[in-house]
């Protein structure tokens, strides 16, 4: 996972590939240590053309423009198509939700790639 430090980079990160998940957290957040392990776990098993980076909300506020942490935004094409707000209790519950909503967007998109 790529660590996002500037908005130049956010730019160039969302505009230069064709799907992008970003993953908006807190260092020392036991919900932002779920979502960090949801997320390295999902992307072992997702499409390669997925480009997976992060954002720490405390050293970057300039970029971390999300309403609670943890976050996660899904560009598509640089279009925002999915963002979730917060974690669920355990690893497994919250990458299988996050996955599956990420699969209902994609279909409903027409967008087929490994997630």
């Amino acid at each position: 996972m790529y660590e996002l430090k500037s908005r130049e980079e956010l730019v160039r990160a969302v505009k230069g590939n064709e799907i992008v998940l970003i993953e908006y957290y807190e260092s020392g957040n036991k919900d932002c240590q779920i979502m960090y392990e949801s997320m390295k776990e999902l992307s072992k098993y997702a499409d390669k053309v997925i480009l997976f980076c992060r954002v720490n909300v405390k050293e970057h506020p300039e970029i971390a423009d999300v309403d609670e942490i943890p976050a996660i935004r899904v560009y598509y094409r640089g279009e925002l198509v999915f963002e979730q707000l917060g974690a669920l209790s355990t690893v497994g519950l919250n990458l299988k939700v996050i996955r599956r909503s990420i699969r209902e967007v994609f279909t409903k998109r027409n967008i087929y790639v490994r997630i």
